[in-house]
């Protein structure tokens, strides 16, 4: 098989020199031109009949290759992708549960805010009325009106408290392991192709020729010119 490879490799060259150095410019060169692309064509048919058998049998032996692959490689392959993605999940909802402690501490923190300043009011509203209520002989309206507050400041000082526990509650930590990072990625999914812009999708060539060559040129498609080519034949 080798000398027959050599052999054909001259062959290829001389042929491809001679067939470079043909010019028609008139019936004699044109028929030296067909004669050589007569040659070129049975040399073509020669290397197809020499090349074939090797490719066909080199595409069954990748073939069988590429099943053995798939067969050990598609099972940790398969696990080590879910695997990765559980991963994923399990870091999203960490992150989610931090945000979420993050948000009731906060949330804490102002409701405790907000009652400070309340039982502050509360307290100084109470001294000026009954400190009026005193003023006036009232010293009865005036201590009502120091026990009223007193009962609003402690329901006021449960809220403090229970605020102060929640913003005392740790946040999570995110599960740190070594080798393990993340970062946001994004993917696409097409919901409806009408609504795609153009500059997104990509022109099927392919059907669109078979369609002119089918229809003679008939067809017009827009956007479309259809080219006419003549197709030498040769004996």
């Amino acid at each position: 098989m080798s000398e027959t490879i050599t052999a054909l490799e001259k062959r290829v060259t001389d042929a491809s020199a001679e067939a470079a150095a043909i010019i028609i410019r008139d019936q004699d060169s044109l028929t030296r031109a067909n004669a050589i692309s007569l040659g070129l064509k049975a040399l073509i048919k020669e290397i197809d009949e020499t090349f074939e058998p090797i490719y066909k049998k080199a595409k069954e032996t990748t073939a069988q290759a590429k099943e053995t692959w798939d067969r050990y490689r598609i099972p940790p392959d398969t696990e080590y992708r879910r695997i990765k993605s559980d991963i994923g999940s399990f870091l999203v909802e960490q992150d989610r549960l931090k945000r979420e402690a993050e948000h009731r501490v906060w949330m804490a923190e102002q409701e405790k805010i907000k009652a400070e300043a309340d039982a502050r009011r509360v307290a100084e509203e109470a001294l000026r009325k009954a400190a009026i209520a005193e003023a006036n002989g009232q010293n009865e309206k005036a201590e009502r009106i120091l026990n009223r507050a007193a009962a609003q400041e402690t329901k006021i000082s449960e809220k403090i408290e229970a605020a102060t526990v929640t913003a005392a509650v740790p946040i999570p930590i995110r599960a740190q392991t070594v080798g393990i990072s993340a970062r946001e990625d994004w993917d696409i999914e097409l919901l409806d192709i009408s609504m795609v812009p153009r500059e997104y999708l990509i022109f099927d060539k392919v059907k669109a020729r078979r369609v002119i060559r089918a229809s003679k040129g008939l067809i017009q498609i827009p956007g479309v010119k259809n080219v006419k080519k003549t197709i030498v034949s040769q004996r």
